[in-house]
């Protein structure tokens, strides 16, 4: 089960993200069993930093991973102010950039890392991999 909470910010069709994610799983060989997007402001994000990792920065994406195996069980909160700048910053699309915080999620889920500048290289490669695949049409 894979799950948007959005108060009406998210524009992607939720069924072709779930699909699309359903397919990356699948492709890294893992199966979603239950995955939560929950798309929030920035100062309520930053409480979470703060109450759960102990981080006091601002950031545009937080992942819970309670996958055990090769079964993801996880949510994900994302900072629709932030994402809403990084789109601006990097001249790229809401949606674009809606996929990207998706995406990164669910990778983390399925053992990748942006802790160092070469986990960082593979991190964007296989979101820039992913979110061209779901453009292409099916």
């Amino acid at each position: 089960m894979i799950r948007f909470f959005h108060n009406k910010f998210l524009t992607l069709n939720e069924d072709a993200l779930a699909m699309w994610l359903e397919k990356i799983a699948h492709a890294e060989d893992y199966k979603i069993d239950k995955m939560d997007y929950n798309f929030i402001d920035a100062k309520d994000l930053l409480k979470l930093n703060e109450r759960h990792l102990d981080h006091d920065t601002y950031t545009d994406i937080i992942t819970f991973d309670y996958s055990e195996g090769n079964t993801v069980l996880a949510e994900a909160f994302i900072s629709t102010d932030a994402l809403n700048e990084n789109a601006s910053k990097f001249c790229q699309s809401i949606a674009n950039e809606s996929l990207r915080l998706i995406v990164h999620a669910l990778l983390h889920c399925v053992g990748y890392n942006d802790k160092t500048d070469q986990d960082k290289k593979v991190m964007r490669e296989k979101e820039s991999f992913y979110i061209d695949l779901f453009h292409v049409k099916q």
